[in-house]
């Protein structure tokens, strides 16, 4: 039996201290995906950064703001514009106030960098974090942290008992074209799954909540108020008014942002009932506190794999390896493939929670010399592991992880690669899946899977090489919009559809994909299934980016994930059954229609330029056009991130 009245005394005393400690040090309280992009900053001072793409959390920033809803001054809180905490704030379950500290200051707006407690861009850097080389989005860290009344949530010091893991019900529906929401918000559940973390489809309300004192738990320490309740709609009545529209507005005329950047709806009051409710009175929720995600970074110079909490970017452990390079994350959220390119060997760690082996590491693979990208096949099949040292790609299998095959059929220092699913009933419908190898010469090789043989119909092997070099290519990433298989190239010098250069130079971002005359399974015979061949496929650049819109040469890429289908079950061909929930397969079954799993709508390079400057171009993928990310300065801006050099959303290969 817990002794409420002392041991109640003494944690509200301990939280004081530990929120008065934390006020002291630089607090960080960041959005979370699906509306953040992490940008990981190279330089004298490396480092981590949030891009915000929801622009009205209740993070720690600048509490400055307007009460005469006047003027918009650049840098002050956008939080006060989400228009449920100007026009119902109080009525929330649980209620919202503007911030009157930089704890719980708020967002400064879309596309700007998430700030900590004491106004930096910066949100980690050394001493716990001292270089920035691959990053990765692993489960919801409600899995693990939540303040539910239960022996898995919260031990001491508060608690919610709505928040227990058996009111949580996940129940996806038709939200979007290519969105799902809460059932309650319209339409059937597509898939019922209860108890489950996180899903990566929505983003909390707001995004962050704020951090409150005393914290809703002191064992795990969760110091950040719950997401607004479901109940504020099913027993209050409230409608949620943030929905798209203008993230900028025109401060210039005197006009806020009043929508989100997000094309559909993507953020709904889905938390849990508030604590002290009783527990037949608490209605099933679909999210909860601990948001955000396990963060996994590659920071060669200790020597570790860094794994933080995605929202307030404390560590929660260091993974010893012995030259942790890239990193490739298994399509279920299983295991997190590391290539350590000094040692020649891939190291695979145990990413599952509820695994007894959970943050070990599990097998250590001999490859080849030298390796560097990565990439796990995202029906969890295969994992490529380019071999930069000897020209090799070494193909894994997901079963054993060994290495299978080892390609070396006209490759050139291969460095990166991407692979998009097997094409069952999508795409070209060849059953077959296809990577992508990039090497230093600037060439892509296409590799296209089994099964191989006389009876079958791939043949297991690279089947052709573009006749043209990309300029000194620098990251590649599959094309998400794409279900006949593309890839986004950053490299230098703009292309045209054949590959040519034009003449510009300066960076450039290329779509290159895959063209084909002939649908279905072609399969292998007695006359083609010894010799390698592209059999009606042909590269072709769609687009070809440079430096009419570009502010530099481009060393990485990444893609927004605020419309994504990831909270249905993971589709997949190779051994086991799928993950139910948050999976990095590229594709899904929607309502019975196979279609891509993330809407992409913006591209993000990463352009670091001499002397500490530098940011992060954003593209609009329907124009291919740069967009402004800041309505109070004049022109098309980009957003300022000084030395970044690696970008990363949920779905980075």
């Amino acid at each position: 039996m817990r002794h409420f009245a002392l041991s109640s005394a003494i944690s509200l005393a301990a939280c004081s201290l530990a929120f008065a400690s934390a006020a002291a040090a630089q607090v960080v309280n960041s959005p979370v995906a699906p509306d953040a992009i992490y940008v990981g900053r190279l330089g004298a001072i490396p480092g981590l950064s949030v891009i915000d793409l929801n622009g009205f959390g209740q993070g720690t920033g600048d509490p400055s703001f307007d009460f005469t809803y006047q003027t918009f001054p650049e840098g002050n809180s956008n939080f006060p514009n989400n228009p449920n905490v100007k026009l119902q704030g109080v009525l929330l379950r649980p209620p919202l106030f503007p911030g009157t500290s930089t704890l719980d200051g708020g967002s400064a707006g879309v596309s700007t960098l998430a700030k900590n407690s004491a106004l930096q861009g910066l949100v980690l850097g050394a001493p716990e974090i001292t270089s920035v080389g691959d990053m990765m989005l692993g489960h919801p860290l409600d899995v693990v942290y939540h303040a539910g009344l239960e022996p898995s949530g919260c031990t001491f010091g508060g608690g919610n008992l709505c928040a227990v893991t058996a009111k949580k019900i996940l129940d996806p529906a038709v939200g979007g074209p290519n969105t799902v929401q809460p059932s309650f918000y319209g339409g059937s559940p597509l898939v019922v799954q209860p108890g489950r973390g996180n899903p990566i489809s929505w983003s909390p309300h707001p995004n962050p909540p704020p951090l409150i004192s005393p914290p809703i738990c002191v064992q795990p320490l969760i110091e950040g108020q719950e997401p607004t309740a479901f109940e504020t709609i099913a027993t209050h009545g409230l409608v949620n008014l943030l929905v798209p529209g203008d993230p900028l507005g025109n401060p210039a005329l005197g006009i806020p942002p009043s929508g989100l950047l997000v094309e559909e709806q993507n953020t709904f009051f889905a938390g849990p009932s508030l604590s002290g409710s009783p527990f037949l009175a608490c209605l099933p929720y679909q999210q909860r506190q601990q948001i955000g995600h396990f963060l996994y970074v590659t920071d060669r110079a200790r020597a570790e794999v860094v794994v933080l909490n995605s929202n307030r970017f404390t560590v929660l452990q260091r993974i010893a390896l012995p030259d942790p390079t890239e990193l490739a994350m298994g399509t279920n959220l299983d295991l997190l493939a590391v290539t350590n390119q000094l040692a020649s060997s891939v190291s695979f760690i145990d990413i599952h929670p509820s695994s007894p082996t959970f943050h070990q590491v599990i097998q250590t693979t001999p490859v080849g010399k030298h390796p560097r990208g990565i990439a796990w096949e995202p029906g969890n099949e295969d994992v490529l592991v380019c071999n930069e040292g000897d020209d090799t790609v070494s193909i894994l299998s997901t079963v054993s992880l060994q290495v299978r095959k080892t390609l070396h059929r006209g490759l050139d220092r291969p460095f990166a690669v991407a692979i998009t699913p097997r094409q069952t009933q999508f795409g070209y419908l060849r059953n077959v899946y296809f990577a992508y190898i990039l090497d230093r010469a600037g060439r892509v090789s296409l590799f296209e899977s089994g099964p191989s043989g006389i009876n079958g119909w791939g043949y297991d092997e690279i089947i052709g090489r573009t006749p043209f070099a990309l300029q000194e290519p620098r990251a590649m990433q599959p094309d998400p919009l794409r279900l006949t298989s593309g890839v986004w190239i950053a490299h230098v010098g703009q292309v045209d559809p054949n590959g040519q250069p034009t003449g510009l130079a300066g960076g450039a971002l290329s779509n290159l994909v895959l063209d084909s005359g002939s649908i279905g399974t072609l399969p292998l015979n007695a006359t083609n299934f010894i010799t390698p061949q592209m059999r009606d496929l042909a590269f072709r650049v769609e687009a070809s980016i440079g430096s009419d819109q570009l502010t530099g040469i481009p060393t990485d890429l990444a893609f927004d994930d605020q419309r994504n289908l990831g909270a249905l079950p993971n589709p997949t061909t190779g051994p086991g059954a799928g993950a139910r929930l948050n999976g990095k397969n590229l594709v899904r079954n929607y309502a019975g229609q196979w279609v891509n799993t993330n809407e992409a709508s913006y591209l993000f390079a990463a352009v670091p330029a001499s002397g500490g400057a530098g940011g992060i171009d954003v593209i609009d993928l329907s124009t291919k056009k740069r967009i402004d990310t800041n309505a109070h300065q004049p022109g098309i801006q980009s957003i300022p991130a000084g030395s970044a050099a690696v970008v990363m959303g949920y779905f980075r290969q």
